[in-house]
């Protein structure tokens, strides 16, 4: 069986710089680790079991993955998790990731450096590439998910969320109950299987109304205030400039009505702008942002204690718990002159 030392002679490091991999990966450098993962599915390696068993569900750890630590929906989810945990003796770390930069198996690495008795992964860290190993990890620990996500190597562990298919449709058929027929839909990214439930509500609830989506209505506002921004070129160069705008996220909301109104582009009198999450900014946006909320900080809750029960050993009662999303109206919309 392969050691640290079969693996550190294989990429050409320090023993220590393979173990600072699996317990300090942000003090090793990118291409360095690199040639660690590398090494290790060349040689198979994982953690010999025996000789990290001081550390095995007893490190009162709780390790969350997330892309991004600033976002405001999920930094009320980690809030949730933190509160729980703080109330079970457990601390909590928050690790990132990049998305589109992960190396197949990262999660199964992830878990078989034994940072932490549990792992939280929250929606927006996918996509995990699929493991090019066929043996189990032994001794993982237990892995809950927090947030939408449609990534296959996700979808097997408890997760909590809201029926994001279901709240974008509600959301959609509110834009049509306002008279809009012609309503665009700004998501993350073409390939981005995060939030893609979304962006399926909104194509559902717009054929069920019996309404065409042109493909120039949908834009890609990579979730963010800058891209969104950008995006809104795309959107209002359609041949039928839409006259409502939903958008997968808040933040590229507010980016989107930044953008309208520096054009001179009135919202909502002449385009009216949804977004989703509810965040912290939301109600103190120009105007008051029309959007659906889910309850972050309950998703951090539940998803901490499920994976208590985990690390107990416990069986989930149920793969996924859909939790309840409200829509909140405010003044960012308005009937379809």
């Amino acid at each position: 069986m392969a050691s640290i030392k079969d693996v550190a002679k294989q990429a050409g490091v320090s023993n220590g710089t393979v173990s600072r991999y699996f317990h300090q990966p942000d003090r090793v450098h990118e291409e360095t680790r690199n040639k660690i993962r590398e090494a290790i599915d060349q040689l198979g390696y994982a953690p010999n079991a025996s000789a990290q068993s001081f550390r095995l569900g007893n490190t009162g750890i709780v390790l969350v993955l997330t892309s991004s630590i600033g976002d405001a929906f999920y930094g009320d989810v980690i809030a949730g998790i933190i509160q729980v945990a703080n109330t079970k003796g457990y601390g909590v770390r928050v690790q990132e990731v990049q998305p589109g930069k992960l190396a197949a198996g990262e999660l199964d690495r992830i878990a078989a450096s034994r940072q932490a008795d549990g792992i939280i992964v929250l929606g927006d860290a996918g996509p995990f590439p699929a493991s090019r190993r066929t043996d189990q990890i032994r001794n993982r620990p237990a892995i809950v998910v927090c947030g939408e996500t449609s990534d296959p190597e996700l979808l097997g562990y408890p997760r909590f969320q809201i029926d994001g298919f279901a709240a974008a449709a509600e959301l959609t058929n509110f834009l049509i109950g306002l008279g809009h027929r012609e309503i665009g839909f700004m998501r993350g990214e073409i390939a981005s299987i995060n939030l893609h439930e979304r962006e399926s509500g909104f194509r559902s609830a717009m054929k069920q109304a019996g309404i065409t989506i042109a493909e120039d209505w949908l834009c890609n506002g990579q979730f963010t205030i800058k891209p969104a921004r950008r995006a809104i070129a795309d959107f209002l160069n359609a041949k039928i400039v839409p006259t409502a705008l939903i958008c997968a996220n808040d933040e590229m909301a507010l980016g989107a009505m930044a953008e309208l109104q520096s054009r001179g582009i009135r919202v909502p009198q002449d385009v009216s702008v949804v977004g989703f999450d509810d965040t912290r900014y939301a109600d103190v946006a120009n105007p008051p942002l029309t959007t659906i909320a889910q309850p972050a900080s309950e998703i951090g809750e539940r998803g901490m204690y499920c994976l208590l029960q985990a690390i107990r050993g416990e069986e989930p009662q149920t793969a996924v718990e859909y939790l309840a999303h409200r829509l909140i109206v405010r003044k960012s919309t308005r009937f379809c002159s």
